[in-house]
C-alpha cells in the first residue's frame, strides 16, 4: 500500500491516486523552480558585484595614474556602502512602510557587504604592505571594527541560516522571553509529580533524587558554558539517575519517573531553544551596534581626510 493510501485508510480510486500523484509532481517541479531561480538570482548579484568591483578598481587605477587622490573616491564609496548597510536596521523597525520586504533587503545587505569589504581592500594603503589592520590610531581602530562588522556579518549569514533549521528539529518553538515562563511550569509539574506519589518507597527514593539533583536542575538557568556551546550531558546524567530508580521502584511509580523524564527532556530542549535564540540575538545586537559606530567612526575619518586633501 502506497504513502497516499496509507494517509486515507486504505484503498482509493484511481482519480485520487491521480490527483495525488499531480499534487507531487507539482510540488517537486515548484520546488526544483523555486532552487533554480534562487540559485540564478545568487550568480547574477555575485556577478554583479564582481563587474561593480572591476569597474572600481579600474577607476581607482586610473585616478592614481592622473595623480588624483583615488582615496577620496573608495572613501565615499565606503561611506555610502555602511550608510545603505545600516539601513536595514531601520527597515526591520517600521515594518509597517512599503519599503519592500526583508528578504529583498537582506539579499542587498549581503551583497553591498561584500562590494564594501572589495572597495576596502583598494581604499587602504596598509593591503599593499600585506597589513590588514591600518597604522594609527583612528585608522587602525576604523580598520579594526570593519574588520570585526565583516566578520561578524560572516556569521550571521551562517547562523541565521542554520539556527532557524537547528530549532525546527527540536520541536514546538517558544519566543526567547515566554521561556523563563515554561521552565517555571516544568519545574511545578515535577513537584506535582512527587507530591502524587502514595508509596512509601517511592517518596523515599524519588523524593530525595528530587530534593539533591532534580530540583537543582529545574531551578537553575543554563551556564555560561552551556549558551556559547549547549549540550545534552546535563540531560544524560539526570536521565540516567531516574533510569537507575527504576530498579527499587513498582511498575506505577515508574510510570511516574516516565512522565519526570519526559519533563525533563522538555527542559533540555528549552535551555537549548534558549541558547540557540540568545545567540542570534545577541549577534543582532553587537552587529548593530559595531555597524552604527563604524559609520560614525568613517564619517568623522572622512571629514578629517578631506580637511587634510584641501589642504
Amino acid at each position: 500500500m502506497s504513502v497516499v493510501e496509507r494517509r486515507h485508510g486504505g484503498a482509493i480510486s484511481t482519480t485520487q491516486r491521480c490527483k495525488a500523484a499531480a499534487s507531487g509532481l507539482v510540488n517537486r517541479v515548484t520546488g526544483a523552480g523555486r532552487a533554480y531561480s534562487f540559485r540564478r538570482r545568487r550568480v547574477v548579484a555575485c556577478g554583479v558585484v564582481v563587474v561593480s568591483l572591476a569597474l572600481a578598481a579600474l577607476l581607482a587605477s586610473g585616478m592614481h595614474a592622473a595623480l588624483l587622490h583615488s582615496g577620496v573616491m573608495t572613501g565615499w564609496m565606503l561611506i555610502s556602502c555602511l550608510f545603505l548597510l545600516v539601513l536595514i536596521g531601520v527597515r526591520r523597525r517600521i515594518p509597517v512602510l512599503p519599503l519592500g520586504t526583508m528578504s529583498v533587503w537582506t539579499q542587498v545587505h549581503i551583497y553591498t557587504g561584500l562590494f564594501a569589504v572589495g572597495v576596502f581592500l583598494l581604499h587602504v594603503p596598509a593591503i599593499l604592505h600585506g597589513r590588514l589592520i591600518a597604522t594609527g590610531y583612528l585608522e587602525g581602530t576604523l580598520s579594526g571594527l570593519f574588520w570585526f562588522v565583516s566578520a561578524s556579518g560572516v556569521y550571521g549569514l551562517i547562523a541565521s541560516r542554520r539556527i532557524p533549521w537547528r530549532l525546527t528539529n527540536v520541536g514546538e518553538q517558544v519566543r526567547l522571553d515566554q521561556i523563563p515562563w515554561y521552565r517555571e511550569q516544568i519545574s511545578r509539574s515535577v513537584s506535582d509529580e512527587v507530591q502524587s506519589l502514595t508509596n512509601p518507597a517511592a517518596i523515599s527514593v524519588i523524593g530525595e533524587f528530587h530534593r539533591r539533583y532534580l530540583s537543582r536542575y529545574l531551578s537553575s538557568k543554563p551556564s555560561w558554558l552551556y549558551l556559547i556551546y549547549p549540550t545534552s550531558v546535563r540531560r544524560r546524567r539526570v536521565l540516567a539517575g531516574l533510569v537507575e530508580l527504576n530498579r527499587y521502584l513498582e511498575e506505577e511509580d515508574c510510570r511516574v519517573c516516565g512522565r519526570i523524564a519526559a519533563l525533563v527532556r522538555r527542559r533540555d530542549d528549552l535551555d537549548y531553544q534558549y541558547a540557540l535564540q540568545l545567540r542570534l540575538r545577541v549577534w543582532v545586537m553587537l552587529h548593530s551596534a559595531a555597524s552604527v559606530a563604524l559609520l560614525v567612526m568613517a564619517i568623522i575619518h572622512g571629514i578629517l581626510a578631506m580637511r587634510f586633501v584641501e589642504s
